[in-house]
């Protein structure tokens, strides 16, 4: 979202720069976009990164004596759609940013402070730390909320969930796969470099499998469809998968979007879609609050709540399908135990 928010900002004539750790680079793996994301990629010039993406045929799911139908898609955003490259997609929304007069400093954020309606921030990179001033500050930094919860602002977050990430070098899969096992669950997203499989699973089990990946993989094999014909070996990447809300989505001279403002178990497949939905807007509210209208980022932050909550109350439902009795899936189909996350000022 962190790319689109500022492009948006650019193509309103705001002076925008985008202040990433990574420089715009990200380790190679695939997501889904449903079939409406293709009206917003256009909208924000990147529907040539759809072009190249893999088209899914078909969603198979795995998922014991349950069937999971709304799995890998929507209700309303469509079933199939692509299995796009993270890395092309970053890649393609700097080039747009740039191309519209926008700029990227590698850095992050020390520090922030809000004074006499500007912002003073501290960008600390490789080559020192430089002081910016800013007319307004989106906060983009996924879960984590850093600029948000600076500013006062809570961390509800959902029960703990913890992706277990491994890439594959079969080209040839086009289907996007689910399947359920008594301790989590599995997807694989096809994408243009080969498939990104993923286990979602407790922090206490992320743990294990980090300690002996070989074993996990080797036993797993035995048993589920998923990895039967995946070239998968090595060390995991893990992610924190845990569904979150923000308590408040914008406050004097910010705003957060994406995962910052709102982030959904990935079961409910619309994290990405929600980045680059949420960006689209959160740019024009933030290109409208610099321009004089102050109730445009209120407006932002109750589309956004609104969106949150319904998908907040839905991702609940989907775990309840059941397929095993077992702790994990009782605790998700629950709701499972929540926790405020504090930061200091």
């Amino acid at each position: 979202g962190l790319g689109d928010v500022y492009k948006r900002q650019a193509e309103r004539g705001v002076a925008t720069t985008v202040v990433d750790p990574t420089g715009g680079m990200t380790y190679q793996r695939g997501e889904l976009l449903p079939e409406a994301a293709s009206a917003i990629m256009d909208r924000l010039g990147l529907g040539r990164v759809l072009r190249s993406a893999r088209k899914i045929a078909r969603v198979d799911s795995h998922w014991g004596h349950a069937q999971l139908q709304a799995h890998g898609g929507h209700p309303t955003l469509g079933l199939h759609g692509w299995g796009v490259d993270r890395q092309s997609l970053a890649t393609a929304m700097i080039a747009r940013l740039c191309s519209l007069g926008g700029t990227v400093k590698n850095a992050r954020i020390s520090k922030c402070r809000w004074t006499n309606a500007q912002w003073t921030l501290a960008a600390s990179g490789r080559s020192g730390t430089d002081v910016m001033q800013a007319d307004y500050v989106i906060d983009a930094t996924g879960r984590p909320a850093h600029v948000g919860r600076r500013q006062g602002a809570n961390l509800h977050a959902g029960p703990d969930l913890v992706g277990v990430i491994w890439q594959s070098n079969d080209r040839d899969q086009t289907a996007m796969v689910s399947e359920a096992t008594k301790d989590g669950w599995w997807y694989a997203v096809p994408h243009a470099f080969g498939r990104t499989i993923g286990f979602m699973t407790t922090a206490t089990e992320a743990k294990c499998i980090r300690q002996h990946p070989d074993r996990f993989l080797s036993n797993a094999r035995k048993t589920l469809k998923i990895l039967s014909v995946s070239q998968v070996s090595g060390r995991p990447r893990m992610m924190d998968s845990r569904s979150a809300v923000l308590s408040q989505r914008s406050g004097c001279g910010w705003l957060a979007t994406g995962d910052a403002a709102a982030a959904f178990d990935p079961i409910a497949s619309q994290g990405l879609f929600n980045a680059l939905s949420g960006g689209f807007f959160a740019g024009n509210a933030s290109a409208d609050a610099v321009s004089g209208d102050q109730d445009a980022p209120l407006v932002y932050a109750a589309l956004a709540a609104k969106t949150a909550e319904q998908t907040h109350r839905l991702s609940p439902l989907q775990y309840a399908a059941m397929p095993y009795d077992t702790p994990f899936w009782q605790c998700f189909a629950n709701g499972g135990r929540s926790e405020d996350i504090h930061i200091p000022a």
